[in-house]
C-alpha cells in the first residue's frame, strides 16, 4: 500500500525543543516583554523624579530588543545562533586586550628572603648522632 497523501501532512504533535527556530522565538518573545516591562518601569521611575534609574532601564529594554531581533533573524534562517556569536565576539574583544599577568607591582628586592618554617626545619644532630659522625670520619680517614 503506497502512503499517498501523507507526504504532506503535518503531523498533529511537535516535540519539545524540536527546533531551534522555536526556542528562538520563544527567547525573543521573552525579551521583548522584559522591554516593554522594564520600559513600564522606566515610565515609574520618571514619574517619581529616579531620572537615572529610568534612563539606565530605557537602554536596558533597548539592548533587550535588538538582542530579540537578532534572535527573529536567527529563526527565520537570516544570521547565526546569537549565542554562538555573542561568545566569538566577546573571545576576539578579549584576545585583542589580553595583557600577560606580571608581578610588576612587587619588586624582587622587596621582597623577604625565602626562609623554611620552623616546625618544616630539620631536628639538629643530638651528641650521639654527632660523636657517631665524628667516629666514622675518623675511620674513613
Amino acid at each position: 500500500m503506497p502512503d499517498e497523501g501523507f507526504e504532506e501532512e503535518d503531523p498533529g504533535y511537535t516535540f519539545l525543543g524540536s527546533s531551534p527556530a522555536e526556542k528562538f522565538l520563544d527567547l525573543a518573545v521573552l525579551h521583548r516583554k522584559e522591554a516593554d516591562q522594564l520600559r513600564e518601569r522606566a515610565r515609574e521611575a520618571e514619574d517619581e523624579g529616579r531620572h537615572e534609574e529610568a534612563k539606565l532601564m530605557r537602554d536596558v529594554a533597548l539592548v533587550r530588543e535588538q538582542r530579540a531581533e537578532e534572535l527573529e533573524r536567527a529563526a527565520k534562517g537570516e544570521g547565526d545562533d546569537p549565542s554562538v556569536t555573542e561568545v566569538l565576539d566577546s573571545q576576539k574583544e578579549m584576545l585583542g586586550s589580553y595583557t600577560a599577568p606580571t608581578l610588576s607591582f612587587i619588586k624582587p628586592e622587596d621582597l623577604p628572603p625565602a626562609t623554611v618554617p620552623e616546625h618544616m626545619r630539620p631536628v639538629p644532630p643530638g651528641n650521639i648522632d654527632r660523636a657517631w659522625a665524628w667516629v666514622k670520619n675518623r675511620l674513613k680517614k
